[in-house]
């Protein structure tokens, strides 16, 4: 179901829609949502799966507006707001800024390949950026930062607080400030009970120049955010090895141990177990898991009764999973092989849902399995 929010683009001249408003899908800020909790390290809880019955049924079209205030006391307004900004921002990042590959920033220096010196540096005190993120195509470097506000006034005050975080970061190569796009996003929330009666999205998206680099630490700044996109989400989903060894390919700063660390991530990935979807020809080979609304389930098989079950309790089960031939690429550092497979949309299905990152959410339940290839 598509909803709309007015839309304050800076610079008004680089706005990725036309007119005074945006549309987003319900279904594509869920999908962020989940991929926003996975990645994100703590408990991977379903808040992304409620959002649907938190709107106004006011029907496709029309103003995302929630029912009710999200909490009344202050402290729930602020977790839940913020909350919801990270899914409704990353849902318009990928929707009409074509980004989809994610890496979460922390609160040390991130390595995206030590022995190239390619690093993300911390430039001040306080909070960091949410992302850094880019296309699919392996281009559009993005620095990005998200709030959620419930002001009368608009989000002025969360748009300033956000660009203030978006700027305590660069992204360097060999010790060379690389190019990147910041961006800060702040949505206004509305509801029908109180409290303002529009929401609101407003974005500030100047481009930050930076010095050349040579194409070698530029194939490995992408290759590091894609190893780093790819460990966050299979992580909770059951492959903690097989994570931690993409996340060392990014720190290794010695040859000699990089090579140990890459045969030990293609072992791990020829060991992982690979899924299918029943009666869906174009998608294999998947590296994932089964999440419900509560959490992923990582203890046990879950057959396909077992799925008929979880969706009959409507715990909404979906599984997630990343193509193992990409993760491949990405082990191997094949820049080019990850462009073409990522430039490769497929046959459309009807009901997998894909992020233009080589993974996908599919639904299950009413005859759409997930089951074991090897």
């Amino acid at each position: 179901m598509t909803r709309t929010f007015l839309h304050n683009f800076d610079p008004p001249t680089a706005s990725p829609v036309v007119g005074p408003t945006v549309s987003l899908e319900v279904t594509h800020i869920e999908d962020a949502g989940l991929r926003e909790v996975l990645q994100t390290p703590g408990a991977a809880y379903g808040a992304w799966s409620i959002l649907d019955a938190l709107l106004t049924s006011t029907g496709p079209g029309t103003p995302f507006i929630f029912k009710e205030p999200l909490g009344q006391a202050r402290e729930v307004k602020v977790a839940l707001s913020g909350l919801f900004g990270r899914f409704v921002a990353r849902a318009y990042l990928e929707r009409h800024l074509n980004l989809s590959i994610f890496a979460h920033l922390g609160s040390r220096t991130i390595d995206l390949d030590r022995r190239r010196r390619v690093k993300v540096k911390r430039l001040y005190r306080g909070d960091l950026p949410d992302w850094i993120a880019c296309a699919s195509d392996l281009s559009s470097l993005t620095v990005a930062e998200a709030k959620g506000c419930h002001d009368f006034g608009g989000p002025a005050k969360a748009l300033d607080r956000a660009w203030a975080q978006a700027g305590r970061i660069d992204v360097t190569a060999g010790g060379r400030k690389v190019t990147v796009k910041r961006i800060a996003i702040a949505t206004r929330w509305a509801n029908a009970a109180a409290g303002p009666s529009e929401a609101l999205i407003s974005v500030r998206d100047p481009i930050d120049e930076g010095e050349p680099v040579d194409p070698e630490e530029k194939d490995a700044l992408f290759i590091g955010l894609l190893r780093l996109h790819i460990a966050n989400l299979i992580m909770p989903l059951g492959h903690p090895e097989l994570a931690g060894a993409l996340q060392r390919l990014t720190h290794q700063s010695f040859a000699r141990r990089l090579q140990g660390d890459l045969e030990s991530a293609r072992a791990l990935l020829d060991a992982a177990p690979v899924r299918e979807v029943a009666k869906a020809g174009t998608l294999d080979g998947l590296v994932g898991g089964v999440v419900t609304r509560t959490r992923p389930v990582t203890d046990a098989e879950v057959s396909p009764a077992d799925q008929e079950t979880l969706a009959r309790l409507n715990l909404r089960p979906v599984f997630v999973g990343v193509e193992r031939d990409l993760i491949r690429a990405a082990i191997e550092a094949e820049p080019q092989i990850v462009q073409n497979r990522l430039a490769d949309k497929g046959a459309p299905d009807e009901f997998a849902r894909p992020d233009r990152a080589g993974g996908w959410i599919i639904p299950l339940g009413e005859e759409r399995h997930i089951k074991s290839s090897n």
